[in-house]
């Protein structure tokens, strides 16, 4: 049976590597919305957390790095992405 958190309240710093720091921004945006009970802050090379109830730490350390890791993903893919709607649909 998988073991359910309910954290009152907490605060860590998630490191972000230096290969994702440009996609940052854009994945805290898209955090704010999957997590909204959260404060996410970002200062230089880290994300400060604060929560009040919900996610364990685990949960959202991994969450934040996911989110963070997709955003690279899409922003390194869209060129292909487009280029290949532009060659499907080009008459």
């Amino acid at each position: 049976m998988a073991e359910l958190f309910n954290i009152s309240g907490f605060d860590f710093v998630v490191e972000i590597p230096p290969q994702f720091e440009e996609y940052v921004d854009s994945a805290l945006l898209r955090l704010q919305v999957a997590h909204p009970v959260c404060r996410l802050s970002r200062s230089g090379k880290t994300i400060t957390v604060q929560s009040s109830k919900g996610l364990s730490e685990v949960e959202l350390r991994k969450a934040i790095l996911h989110t963070i890791y997709r955003e690279k993903i899409y922003a390194e893919t869209l060129g292909m992405r487009q280029a290949l709607v532009e060659a499907v649909t080009a008459r």
